[in-house]
C-alpha cells in the first residue's frame, strides 16, 4: 500500500505528460470535465441552522458553489407567514432572508425553500430545503408530512399551499386568519409542515389565488383534513444499505437509530366547490326566430323572459337549453315578434352579488337581427344559376331531418334524429323502424320515441335497450309526419343502420374488495376520461360492451343516485367522494379479462398509473452521480428513500 501511495505522482505526472501530447496532436477543443449534476451544499449560515435565541432580522445561508434562488415570491415559504413577507436573494454563493419587521418574540421560524435553490452553472436543484431557527429559548421542532391529491383524479397537486390552525382557533380561522404555519407540496403532491408544538393542529389544503394565506376567495380550491392532528417524535431505527460503488451491489446493511415524526401519511383531497360567479355572459338574435343567452356558470333554472314594450297574447316563444342551463335558446312563436327587426327583452336570473350570494336581477337588453349586406346590383344570371336558385328555395319549403351518428350502430346506442326547429306536430304513424331477415325488409313495432332529456327540444330517439349483433335496421320518416314551428313540413328520410358484431367488443369484469363498498366504476382511455360507467352491486361490476383497446378503471365510492362525483362541502364538514385507481394498464385488445381489485392493497397516492398522470413529477437526472459524503444526522431526511440504490 505505501508503494503504491509512493508511485503514485510518478503516475500521475506520467498521465498529464501523455494528456498534453496528445492535446498537441489533437485539434478538438477542451470538453471541459464531466457534466456537474450535484446541487449545491450548505457550508455555514448565520444563524445556525437550529439556533435559539436569535437576534435581529436577517438570515445569511452561504453554500460551496454560485446559487440562485427561483421565483422565490412564489416558491419560497415562511412560517409564520406575516402581512409583508420578508425580501429572499441571492448573491454569489450566499442566499439572503432579510425582514422589513422586527421578528416576533418566543417563536419558531421556518424558511422552506422548496427545490428554488440551484446552481448557477447548470441549475441542480437543492431539494426540499429548509433552515430554521427560533427567538426564543426553546425550538418548536415537530413536523407533519403527507400528501395533497386531487380528490376526483387523485393527481399530485403541486405547488399547493398547505397551512395549519391551531385547533382552539375560531371556526372561522381558515377563511378570517392567515395559517399558523405553511409550507407547499413538491412535484409529487408530498409536504412537510416544521416548526409545530405538541398540540392539535387543524390541516388545510389552500390553492392560494391571491398570497394571502387564507380562503377568502371562492374560486380557490380546497382541502381540509377531517379530524385535528397533533403532532410527535418516536425514536426509530431504520436499515441503512451500503452499496459497492464498483458493482452496485450491496454490501452490507447497517441499523441506525433516528427521530421519527409522526404522522407522517396524511392525506388531503383538494376539491372546487364548483363557485364561478353567475352573470350575463353574452345575447344575441342568431336569426329572427331565436333568442339566446349564455351565462356565465350552470344555473338551477333558466331565465325569464318579458318585453317590456309589448304584451303578447299567450305563450311567445319555447325555450330550448343546454343540461346545467347556462345556454338558454328561446323560439320565437309570435309572428309579430318574429317580423321585428329589434326587441327590447327584459331577462331576469339568478346572479351573484357583491357578498356572493345569488339574488334574483333583471337586465334589459336589446335584441337585433344581424345586419344584412346591401344587395348587389342584379347581373345577368345564367340558366345553371338559375337552376340552382330554384333548387335552394326548393329546400327553405321543406323542414329539415336528419339521422344522427354513424350508420355502423352500437348495440346500446338509440336510433337518433334532430330537426332543425322544434316540432309543432309529431305523426308517430309516419315513423317505421324495420330489421332485415336475409334480404328481406320486416316492419316492427316501433318503439317509443324519446325527447331529449337534457333540454334539446329538436333531438329525439328510438331504442330497444339493446339491439341485435350484427343485425341491419331502417329507419323510416314518412313525408308530412314532422311539421315545424315555421309551420313546414318534412320530405320523406330512410337511413339504413347495421349494428356491431359480437367479436366488435371486449368484456370486462371486475370484483372488488371490500364487496361491501357502495359506489360505481369507470373505464377510462388514456386521456384519464370515463368511455363507460356502471354501478357496483355486490362487490362486481360489468362492461360488455367495450372497444378493444388498452383501459385504466377509476372507482368513485358514491351513495347518491346520479354517478357524479361529489365535491366536499367545509361548510358542512363533508369531506368529497372516496376515488380509487385501478394501479396499471388493463388492455381488452386480444380476450375478455376478469380482475379481481383490492382497493387498499396500494396506497391511494401510489395507485393512479403514471402514464395518465398530468402532474407528472420532475424526472430525476440519469447521469452518475458523485458519491456523498455519509450524513451523521439521526433525524429523519425528508422524503428519503433508505432502500434505493444510489449507485443504479
Amino acid at each position: 500500500m505505501k508503494k503504491g501511495l509512493y508511485l503514485l505522482p510518478y503516475i500521475a505526472g506520467a498521465a498529464c505528460l501523455a494528456g498534453l501530447l496528445h492535446s498537441c496532436a489533437s485539434m478538438g477543443n477542451p470538453s471541459g470535465g464531466a457534466r456537474d449534476e450535484d446541487p449545491p451544499r450548505f457550508v455555514r449560515s448565520n444563524p445556525m441552522p437550529y439556533a435559539t435565541g436569535v437576534k435581529g432580522n436577517r438570515v445569511e445561508i452561504e453554500f460551496d458553489e454560485l446559487v440562485n434562488v427561483k421565483d422565490a415570491f412564489t416558491n419560497v415559504v415562511v412560517s409564520p407567514p406575516d402581512a409583508s413577507s420578508p425580501r429572499v436573494t441571492a448573491s454569489g454563493r450566499k442566499i439572503y432572508v432579510q425582514w422589513e419587521d422586527t421578528l416576533r418574540s418566543g417563536t419558531t421560524y421556518t424558511v422552506d425553500f422548496g427545490k428554488s435553490i440551484t446552481d448557477v452553472n447548470e441549475g441542480n436543484p437543492l431539494g426540499s430545503y429548509s433552515f430554521t431557527f427560533a427567538t426564543g429559548q426553546t425550538l418548536d421542532s415537530l413536523r407533519i408530512a403527507g400528501v395533497v391529491l386531487d380528490a376526483a383524479t387523485l393527481e399530485p397537486q403541486q405547488g399547493m399551499l398547505v397551512g395549519v390552525h391551531r385547533a382552539d382557533a375560531p371556526d372561522t380561522a381558515f377563511r378570517t386568519l392567515r395559517f399558523d404555519r405553511a409550507t407547499k407540496t413538491d412535484d409529487r403532491g408530498r409536504f412537510v409542515i416544521r416548526g409545530l408544538k405538541a398540540v392539535p393542529y387543524n390541516l388545510f389544503a389552500l390553492g392560494d389565488l391571491n398570497n394571502d394565506y387564507r380562503w377568502d376567495n371562492p374560486a380557490e380550491l380546497i382541502a381540509f383534513y377531517p379530524v385535528p392532528v397533533t403532532p410527535y417524535a418516536e425514536q426509530g431505527e431504520t436499515a441503512d444499505s451500503i452499496y459497492n460503488p464498483l458493482t452496485g451491489a450491496v454490501d452490507s446493511v447497517v441499523n441506525r437509530r433516528r427521530t421519527v415524526y409522526k404522522p407522517d401519511n396524511l392525506l388531503l383531497s383538494v376539491f372546487d366547490i364548483g363557485y364561478k360567479p353567475q352573470y350575463l355572459a353574452k345575447y344575441e338574435r342568431p336569426d329572427s326566430l331565436r333568442l339566446r343567452f349564455i351565462l356565465n356558470a350552470p344555473s338551477a333554472s333558466i331565465p325569464f323572459l318579458s318585453l317590456p314594450d309589448y304584451i303578447p297574447q299567450g305563450q311567445w316563444y319555447v325555450a330550448e337549453h343546454t343540461a346545467h342551463n347556462d345556454t338558454v335558446t328561446y323560439w320565437l312563436t309570435d309572428r309579430r315578434l318574429i317580423a321585428a327587426d329589434s326587441l327590447r327583452v327584459a331577462v331576469t336570473f339568478d346572479r351573484h352579488n357583491k357578498e356572493r350570494e345569488l339574488v334574483a336581477g333583471t337586465d334589459t337588453v336589446l335584441m337585433t337581427l344581424p345586419r344584412q349586406r346591401a344587395a348587389a346590383k342584379p347581373k345577368k344570371r345564367t340558366r345553371k344559376q338559375i337552376e340552382q336558385d330554384s333548387i335552394e328555395a326548393e329546400k327553405l319549403r321543406w323542414l329539415p331531418v336528419r339521422a344522427e351518428g354513424s350508420s355502423r350502430l352500437d348495440v346500446l346506442s338509440p336510433i337518433v334524429f334532430e330537426t332543425e326547429e322544434p316540432l309543432l306536430r309529431l305523426d308517430t304513424l309516419g315513423v317505421h323502424l324495420e330489421v332485415r331477415t336475409d334480404t328481406v325488409w320486416e316492419e316492427m313495432a316501433l318503439p317509443e320515441i324519446k325527447s331529449d332529456t337534457t333540454g334539446n327540444l329538436r333531438r329525439y330517439s328510438l331504442s330497444l335497450g339493446e339491439w341485435k349483433y350484427g343485425a341491419g335496421y331502417r329507419l323510416t320518416i314518412d313525408s308530412l309526419a314532422l311539421q315545424g314551428l315555421t309551420g313546414r313540413y318534412n320530405k320523406t328520410l330512410t337511413q339504413d343502420f347495421t349494428t356491431k358484431k359480437r367479436e366488435d367488443y371486449a368484456l370486462l369484469n371486475l370484483r372488488l374488495i371490500p364487496d361491501t363498498i357502495q359506489g360505481y366504476v369507470e373505464v377510462l382511455n388514456s386521456s384519464d376520461s370515463p368511455v363507460a360507467r356502471a354501478w357496483v352491486t355486490n362487490g362486481a361490476v360489468s362492461f360488455p360492451y367495450l372497444a378493444p383497446a388498452d383501459y385504466y378503471v377509476r372507482f368513485v365510492a358514491h351513495r347518491g343516485d346520479r354517478m357524479e362525483f361529489t365535491p366536499g362541502d367545509y361548510d358542512k364538514g363533508l369531506q368529497p367522494d372516496e376515488v380509487y385507481y385501478y394501479p396499471a394498464m388493463i388492455s381488452l385488445k386480444r380476450h375478455d379479462r376478469s380482475e379481481q381489485w383490492d382497493l387498499n392493497a396500494k396506497p391511494v397516492d401510489a395507485q393512479k398509473p403514471d402514464a395518465i398522470k398530468k402532474n407528472k413529477p420532475e424526472r430525476k437526472s440519469t447521469g452518475k452521480k458523485k458519491k456523498n459524503n455519509e450524513r451523521q444526522e439521526t433525524e429523519q431526511d425528508d422524503f428519503f428513500d433508505v432502500s434505493r440504490n444510489p449507485f443504479a
